[in-house]
């Protein structure tokens, strides 16, 4: 992500937004320490904040709490679109999320997606 510039089809939308002095500070060191612009290093840090504060919490709690229902990939995939529709989710997402379930709780039962399928008809 650090310096990747966005894709064609992806606008950039401006915005101006007031920093307090050592917020700024911290940027100006984020940048100089990822050797990036100020703006860039910005859009880092938001990054950043959205996919681990923001959207980490909510869609993988939501994808998290799918997959315990006994959802398949694909049904825990619509779920959380149809929830966050901006969100950058795919079914490899959702396959991580089901594999480190069944890996750091054997004990839970977490079915594979193809048990999921099987279970619900739809092998």
């Amino acid at each position: 992500m650090a310096g990747e510039k966005p894709s064609p089809g992806r606008r950039l939308k401006r915005i101006s937004v007031a920093l307090q002095e050592d917020q700024y500070i911290g940027l100006e060191e984020v940048a100089e320490d990822m050797g990036l612009t100020l703006a860039d290093a910005a859009r880092e840090a938001i990054n950043s904040y959205l996919l681990t504060e923001h959207w980490g919490h909510t869609v993988g709690s939501l994808a998290k709490s799918e997959i315990e229902r006994g959802l398949t990939n694909e049904e825990v995939l619509e779920k959380v679109l149809a929830k966050f529709p901006h969100a950058r989710t795919t079914r490899d997402s959702i396959a991580w999320y089901r594999s480190r379930m069944r890996r750091d709780s054997p004990e839970q039962g977490i079915m594979t997606d193809r048990e999921a399928r099987e279970r619900r008809g739809k092998d």
